[in-house]
C-alpha cells in the first residue's frame, strides 16, 4: 500500500518551489506517483502551485526509504533530508483466544460483589432462584450458557436443590432440563470455611451452625439478626440491699378464763403478760418484762433485698455488624 508524502497539499511552501526525491544516500532519482495505485509517475522536480502547495505525492513502500530535496524557484536550497522511512501498512491479526492462560481468566463459579442491581453479561445473581437450560423454566436464567455453572454447582454443593430430585449425574440432570438453586446471599456476608485444607480453626463452633451442619460445610449458614440472652449469659451481679424498719406496734388480743371460784376474767389490749383479773390494758412499747401490761413489739431492723419490683422486658438485642448492601454475583 502506498503512503502519502506528509507535505502533500499543505500550503506552507513558496510559489514555484521545486521538490525532488532520490534513493537514500544517492543522487539517483526515486519515482514518486500521482495516484495510490502507483501507476502515474510525477515529473521531477515537482513544482509548488500559486498557493505554495504541492499536489498529492504517493511514495512506494519499496525500497521503503528516500531522500528529499527542496529548492526555491531560483534553485536556492531550502532543505535536503536523507534516510526517511516510508510509512508502512500493517495488517491486524487478533490474538488466538485459545492461547490465553486460563489462570488469568475469571473462572466459572467465582463469586464477587458488584455495585449495581442487575448482573452484567456472563454473571447471575446469588439470590436463591434457579438456573438451567433454555427449556428448564429456571427463574433466574434459563439459557445454554448456564451449563458450566449448573455442572459446577451440582458437583460442589450437594445441598443445592435440583428440581425433581438429583439424578445420577450433573450432566444427566442438565440433559433432562432440570434446574438447580443458586447460592442465596440475600442479607448475608461470606465467611471462610473453618478448614479449607487446614485444621478446623473453630472460631465459629459447629453447635451454632444452622441445620446441624458444621463450619466446614460449603453453603452452611450461621448467625441471626437479634439475640436474646439466657440467664447464664447475664453477667454475675448483685442488687443493692436495703433496710426495712418495723415501727412500734402492738398485736390485739383477747383473753378469757375462769378461776377456781368460777369468776370469769376477760382481758383486752396488746400481746401481754397478765394475772387473772378483770380490766383492759393499753398498748405498751418497750422491752417485755414480767409485769402486767407489758407489750411485745418495738423498732427492730432487718436487712432485705432491694427493689421488690421486676424490671426489663427480656427482649432480643440487635446483633448486626455495620454493613453495606450490594449485589452478589457468580460467574457462569
Amino acid at each position: 500500500m502506498a503512503a502519502i508524502w506528509p507535505g502533500s497539499r499543505v500550503p506552507n511552501f513558496g510559489i514555484g518551489d521545486q521538490l525532488s526525491f532520490y534513493d537514500t544516500a544517492t543522487s539517483t532519482p526515486q519515482v514518486v506517483y500521482a495516484d495510490g495505485a502507483l501507476s502515474v509517475a510525477h515529473d521531477q522536480p515537482i513544482l509548488a502551485d500559486a498557493r505554495g502547495m504541492f499536489p498529492v505525492i504517493y511514495l512506494s513502500p519499496a525500497p521503503g526509504s528516500y531522500r528529499q530535496k527542496l529548492t526555491d524557484a531560483n534553485g536556492v536550497l531550502i532543505f535536503d533530508d536523507d534516510d526517511i522511512d516510508v510509512p508502512q501498512s500493517a495488517d491486524y491479526e487478533p490474538p488466538d483466544p485459545g492461547v490465553t492462560d486460563p489462570t488469568l481468566l475469571v473462572t466459572t463459579g467465582m463469586r464477587i460483589g458488584y455495585y449495581g442491581t442487575a448482573a452484567p453479561a456472563g454473571w447471575v445473581r446469588c439470590n436463591g432462584r434457579t438456573l438451567g437450560s433454555p427449556t428448564s423454566g429456571a427463574t433466574e436464567r434459563a439459557n445454554a450458557d448456564c451449563q458450566a455453572l449448573f455442572l459446577h454447582l451440582w458437583t460442589a454443593d450437594a445441598t443445592l436443590g435440583v428440581s425433581g430430585g438429583r439424578g445420577a449425574s450433573a450432566a444427566g440432570d442438565w440433559a433432562a432440563n432440570k434446574t438447580i438453586a443458586l447460592p442465596d446471599y440475600r442479607d448475608r456476608i461470606a465467611i471462610g470455611l473453618g478448614g479449607m485444607g487446614n485444621a478446623d480453626i473453630n472460631l465459629i463452633p459447629d453447635a451454632t451452625v444452622d441445620g446441624g451442619e458444621t463450619n466446614t460445610t460449603l453453603g452452611a449458614t450461621v448467625g441471626s439478626a437479634a439475640q436474646t440472652l439466657t440467664a447464664a449469659q447475664i453477667p454475675a451481679h448483685q442488687h443493692a440491699k436495703g433496710t426495712m424498719k418495723m415501727p412500734n406496734h402492738g398485736h390485739p388480743t383477747f383473753l378469757s378464763s375462769r378461776n377456781d371460784s368460777g369468776v370469769s376474767s376477760q382481758t383486752t389490749g396488746g400481746m401481754v403478760l397478765t394475772t387473772f383479773g378483770q380490766g383492759s390494758y393499753p398498748a405498751h412499747t418497750g422491752s417485755a418484762g414480767q409485769s402486767t401490761g407489758q407489750q411485745v413489739g418495738g423498732s427492730g431492723e432487718i436487712d432485705i433485698v432491694g427493689s421488690t419490683a421486676d424490671t426489663g422486658g427480656g427482649g432480643a438485642h440487635p446483633n448486626v455488624q455495620p454493613s453495606l448492601f450490594e449485589l452478589v454475583i457468580i460467574k457462569l
